[in-house]
């Protein structure tokens, strides 16, 4: 008898966890599922100072929408963040002169999922959309 009421308390408790998990948005939403990005910028000549503006995760534990954050750095420059999954990873740089800029986005830094060269003096863009 002391078996079967085990049985049936444990089946309750594990009941009530799914329900609840199901009303908050199951499983990614209350744990998040997130990737680690490594964005990259670089220029010719190298070695000057840019305006960088990225995307990253504010929260890693709740799916949220990636902020931005704008930075002025010398160059070349290597940030990594992560970003939630189905979400923007995106970077930009804006040059201070005539620079050629490059930048790009990695996954676990080794995959690349986007990569762009600008003109001289011209902003350049990457953007990629993480798994979900």
């Amino acid at each position: 008898m002391k078996t079967l009421v085990v049985l049936v308390v444990l089946a309750v408790l594990g009941a009530g966890t799914v329900f609840l998990v199901n009303q908050f948005g199951g499983w990614t939403t209350l744990i998040g599922k997130a990737w680690a990005i490594t964005y990259e910028v670089t220029s010719q000549p190298a070695e000057t100072a840019v305006d960088v503006t990225y995307a990253e995760s504010p929260n890693t534990n709740r799916k949220e929408t990636p902020r931005s954050v704008t930075i002025s750095r010398p160059l070349p420059w290597t940030f990594e963040v992560v970003i939630n999954a189905g979400e923007k990873a995106q970077v930009s740089a804006t040059p201070k002169g005539d620079q050629v800029l490059t930048c790009r986005i990695l996954l676990d830094g080794i995959k690349e999922l986007a990569t762009a060269t600008g003109q001289p003096g011209q902003k350049v863009d990457c953007e990629a959309v993480t798994a979900t």
